[in-house]
């Protein structure tokens, strides 16, 4: 990642936000935040590392892309991999919240969360790169289909990064940006197009979720919809 990739951070910052703050500043009005300091007391930040999880389950086996493999062999692999991909916990994992855990360069292309919904993500270790646009702004050199069902990014995050970057700066719907670090959690809006790569090995945990808000939000967004056709 090249330092000026890095250097525009425009995202909204807060800490000790009160709930009903965060819901009629940001998850109401649908904006992304990032908190800082919600979990410093939480033993992860001290204890995740790759030792402690390689002890805690070492042996069990984690969806790597369309492969199986126990999580010690996958730190033998993400030492030498050069993939973007990072890997999610197996079948038993609910749907809706999951560990992810990925080396430096890994990452997620263009996409926005299903089921219109919002989602939380805290790094417990290491640090990511995101990259978001609102709803009605769709990224360069991304094609979602006519219905939203499919998206296609025909050019890896690196590549994106090198061909399409520059040009956001001068949108008049500029991108949010921002580097969320160990012990920091961000709010991504339901809708939101994002992009994440990870800047060094890294274990987040993310939860996607459907509030009373943007239930609210999505019903009107329909009707709306509805109304104009």
């Amino acid at each position: 990642m090249k330092h000026e990739w890095l250097e525009r951070d425009n995202i909204v910052r807060r800490k000790g936000i009160y709930v009903d703050e965060f819901v009629s500043g940001f998850e109401t009005p649908n904006k992304p935040i990032l908190l800082e300091g919600c979990f410093d007391k939480w033993l992860a930040l001290k204890k995740w590392d790759r030792d402690y999880l390689v002890e805690v389950c070492g042996d069990n086996r984690f969806a790597v892309g369309p492969a199986q493999m126990t999580l010690t062999d996958y730190f033998v692999y993400s030492d030498q991999a050069q993939e973007e991909r990072p890997f999610v916990l197996g079948d038993e994992r609910p749907d809706y919240r999951w560990i992810i855990i990925g080396p430096a360069g890994s990452g997620s292309s263009f996409h926005i969360d299903p089921n219109s919904t919002s989602a939380w993500n805290a790094v417990v270790k290491g640090s990511k790169k995101w990259f978001l646009f609102p709803p009605d702004v769709v990224p360069p050199g991304v094609y979602p289909s006519s219905d939203g069902a499919e998206v296609a990014c025909p050019v890896s995050i690196t590549e994106w990064f090198m061909n399409f970057y520059e040009s956001t700066k001068t949108w008049k719907k500029k991108p949010v940006e921002c580097v969320c670090k160990a012990g920091e959690v961000i709010f991504v809006p339901n809708g939101w197009w994002h992009l994440v790569i990870n800047l060094e090995d890294s274990i987040a945990i993310t939860h996607n979720f459907v509030s009373r808000r943007n239930s609210c939000f999505l019903c009107k967004t329909k009707a709306r919809g509805a109304t104009s056709k």
